[in-house]
């Protein structure tokens, strides 16, 4: 039960961020810690965490953006 109560706080979290502007949002998550950021722009659909990428320092859009790519590196391929 928790775990759905969870589930759906992120989602709407998530869509709280999409909705907003995308500079706002992107100051916003140079704010967070990157791998919190990560999380959200993860979750969020591809033109809206484009927009909010755009909108970072390059620095903060490239950590971010590592975070997200190497977080399955590890995962077991079997």
């Amino acid at each position: 039960m928790s775990d759905g109560a969870a589930e759906e706080d992120l989602a709407r979290l998530t869509a709280v961020y999409e909705a907003m502007k995308p500079a706002e949002a992107a100051a916003l998550f140079v704010a967070m810690p990157v791998e919190f950021a990560a999380g959200f722009l993860g979750r969020m659909r591809t033109e809206s965490a484009a927009l909010v990428l755009a909108g970072m320092p390059p620095e903060n859009a490239f950590a971010i953006s590592a975070t997200i790519a190497g977080r399955n590196a590890l995962a077991p391929t079997e």
